[in-house]
C-alpha cells in the first residue's frame, strides 16, 4: 500500500455534494478523494480541490450524496445464473400472476423444444399465495399442456412441481421410497404423487445442479455482477455449492472482470463440493484476495420458509409440518470439524427446532473449544420466534443472527395467518438486534427469489413496510442511520472486513455509491426507486445516470 502522505494529487475527486462516512464520529463531508484502490482523503470541496491534478477525474455530485459501498451478506447468484435459461415465470421479475399465465410461458417453450426433451421453469418463492387462484400449481395444469415434455417449475429453492411425464420419466410413483430431508407429496385418497416435490426430493426430477458450459455460467454470472453494482452492491457474499460455480468466479477474478467484491461461503452439505473437501485441504475463511475470498461454509438443517418447510415444534395452521435436512448427530459433527480447523459457519435455521438443533452444536464446539472472534452465523435467525432466550444464548456465545428484510417484505403478510398471532409476535426482530448490539447485516437471499437492490432492504428495515403496504411488528423499527451502518459498517464486519470497508475513511478501499437524492429526504416506502448514480469499486468510477 502507499504512503498517504506521498499523494500529490488523486485518480478520482467527487466533490461538491454530502459524503456520509458512516465513521463513529458520524462525519459528513463534502468531498471525498480516491488514489488507486484507496480512499486518500475527505473534507471540503475546497480542502479536497487541492488533490485535483491533470489526470483527476472530478465528478460534481451537485448535492448529491455519498454513501460507502453496500453488502448482500447472502445470495445464490451463481446457482441463479445456471438457471438463464429457464421459463422464467417469477411474478416477481414479470408480469405473470396467474396459473394460465405460468402455463402459456411453458406452452410457448414447449413449442419451440423438440418432442421428449425436457421444459423446465422457475417461479418465485412463495409465489402460490400470490397468484389470482391462490394456489399452487398443479401436475393436472401441467399435463394438458405439456403432454409430449417432460416438465416442472420450481418455486424458489425449496418446491417444485412437477408433471405426469416427469413423474414417469425418473420412475416416481407411489411406492417411491422417500429421501431423507425430503417429502413426495402424495394424493390422500388414492396415494400417487402429486408432483409435488420438497427440499431432496427434488433432485429426483432434476440435476443438483443445472450444468451449463462454463463459458457461458461465467457470462451469466457476470451480468448478474454487473447488475449487483448497478443497484449499489458493492460485496457480496455467495453461497457456492459445485466446482463450476467457484472456478466461474477464480476465472472472473483471474481475468480481473470481477465488478465487485466476492466472498465465497461454501456449501457443505447437499452440495457437489464434498463435505471432507475443505477439511483436508484446511481451507479457511481469508484465504483469497480483497476481490475474491473465501467467506466460510454453510449447510441448511431444516427446509425453507417459502416451501413451508420450516421444522417447528408446532405445525402451520395449514397443517405444514416442515422437513429436517441435516441429522443432530451430522450436524454436531461439521459444526465441531469446522470450527476447530478455524473455519467460519453459517447455517439456515428456519423453525424453533432447528433454532434448537443449530444453536445445540454450536454450544458444543464452542464450549468444548472456545474461539475468540469466530464470527459464526445463524442465517434467517431473527425472522420467526426469536424470542428473548435465544437473543440471550446468541449474545452469550457472540453468534450473528443473519435475518432477511426481503422476507419481511414479501412472505410476512403471507406466514401471519400460518403461524398464528403468538408466534408471529417474534418476527422479523431487526430493530432488537441491533439494539442488542450484534453487528449483524441483513441479506436478500436473492437473485432467483428476489433482485439484488440493497436500498429496498434498507427502506424495509426502517419502514417495516411489506409489498401489500402492510406494517410488521413497527417497534421492530429501525432508524435510518442504524439501517445504512447494517449494510454498510456491519456488512463489512460480517466479512472481517471493518479495517478496510465500511466507512469512507483515509487508507479504506475506495467502494462507494453515489446517490441521486438525499436518502435522510426520500420518502423511505419508496426507497426500492432511490437511484443509484454511480459507483467506485476497488477505485475504480462507473458512472450509471
Amino acid at each position: 500500500m502507499f504512503d498517504l502522505r506521498d499523494v500529490t494529487s488523486a485518480d478520482v475527486v467527487l466533490e461538491g455534494g454530502t459524503v456520509r462516512t458512516l465513521d463513529e464520529e458520524g462525519t459528513i463531508s463534502e468531498a471525498v478523494a480516491v488514489k488507486g484502490n484507496r480512499i486518500v482523503a475527505t473534507g471540503t470541496t475546497a480542502e479536497i480541490r487541492q488533490l485535483v491534478g491533470p489526470h483527476t477525474t472530478v465528478v460534481e455530485l451537485a448535492g448529491r450524496t455519498v454513501l460507502p459501498g453496500f453488502g448482500d451478506v447472502h445470495l445464490h447468484l451463481a446457482s441463479d445464473a445456471a438457471n438463464a435459461a429457464m421459463v422464467d415465470v417469477r411474478d416477481l421479475f414479470t408480469g405473470i400472476h396467474s396459473i394460465p399465465q405460468i402455463l402459456e410461458a411453458m406452452r410457448a417453450k414447449a413449442a419451440v423444444t423438440p418432442k421428449g426433451e425436457w421444459v423446465v421453469g422457475r417461479g418465485s418463492p412463495i409465489q402460490e399465495l400470490r397468484l389470482d387462484e391462490r394456489r399452487r400449481l398443479t401436475r393436472e395444469d401441467l399435463d394438458p399442456v405439456l403432454p409430449d415434455h417432460p416438465a416442472y417449475v420450481s418455486f424458489g429453492a425449496h418446491v417444485t412441481q412437477a408433471n405426469s411425464l416427469a413423474l414417469k420419466e425418473k420412475g416416481i410413483t407411489r411406492d417411491t421410497p422417500e429421501p431423507a430431508g425430503g417429502t413426495i407429496v402424495k394424493d390422500p385418497v388414492t396415494g400417487e404423487p402429486t408432483g409435488v416435490l420438497l427440499e431432496r426430493a427434488q433432485f429426483l426430477v432434476k440435476e443438483k445442479r443445472r450444468h451449463v458450459p462454463q463459458e457461458e455460467l461465467e457470462e451469466n454470472v457476470l451480468r448478474l455482477l454487473e447488475e449487483c453494482r448497478r443497484n449499489g452492491a458493492t460485496t457480496i457474499h455467495e453461497i457456492v455449492a459445485s466446482p463450476a460455480e467457484v472456478l466461474a468466479y477464480v476465472n472472473l477474478a483471474n481475468k480481473g472482470l470481477l465488478p465487485i467484491r466476492v466472498q465465497l461461503i461454501v456449501r457443505v452439505i447437499e452440495s457437489e463440493i464434498d463435505k471432507e473437501a475443505l477439511l483436508q485441504l484446511g481451507v479457511i475463511q481469508g484465504m483469497g484476495s480483497d476481490m475474491l475470498k473465501i467467506g466460510g461454509i454453510k449447510m441448511s438443517v431444516d427446509g425453507g420458509t417459502t416451501g413451508r418447510n420450516g421444522a417447528f415444534s408446532e405445525p402451520l395452521t395449514d397443517g405444514s409440518t416442515g422437513i429436517i435436512r441435516i441429522e443432530q448427530a451430522e450436524l454436531d459433527d461439521t459444526v465441531m470439524r469446522y470450527h476447530k480447523m478455524g473455519m467460519r459457519i453459517c447455517t439456515h435455521t428456519v423453525g424453533d427446532v432447528a433454532h434448537a438443533m443449530t444453536m445445540k452444536a454450536y454450544e458444543k464446539a464452542l464450549t468444548e473449544f472456545p474461539r475468540a472472534d469466530h464470527r459464526h452465523r445463524i442465517e434467517h435467525f431473527g425472522n420467526w420466534m426469536f424470542t428473548q432466550e435465544k437473543l440471550d444464548w446468541a449474545t452469550r456465545f457472540d453468534v450473528l443472527p443473519m435475518p432477511n428484510p426481503t422476507g419481511l417484505r414479501h412472505v410476512a403478510d403471507i406466514y401471519e395467518p400460518l403461524l398464528g398471532p403468538e408466534r408471529f409476535a417474534d418476527s422479523y426482530r431487526f430493530g432488537t438486534i441491533i439494539r442488542a448490539g450484534f453487528k449483524s447485516s441483513f441479506g436478500s437471499d436473492g437473485p432467483g427469489g428476489y433482485p439484488i437492490i440493497p436500498l429496498r432492504d434498507v427502506g424495509t428495515l426502517v419502514s417495516r413496510r411489506t409489498a401489500n403496504g402492510n406494517v410488521i411488528n413497527a417497534s421492530e423499527a429501525m432508524t435510518l442511520d442504524e439501517a445504512l451502518r447494517a449494510q454498510t459498517v456491519n456488512a463489512a464486519y460480517a466479512g472481517f472486513m471493518e479495517d478496510k470497508l465500511g466507512t469512507i475513511e483515509a487508507g479504506k478501499l475506495a467502494d462507494l455509491v453515489v446517490l441521486g437524492e438525499d436518502p435522510y429526504e426520500y420518502p423511505i416506502e419508496d426507497f426500492i426507486n432511490l437511484p443509484v448514480d454511480a459507483v467506485v469499486v476497488d477505485g475504480v468510477l462507473t458512472e450509471l445516470r
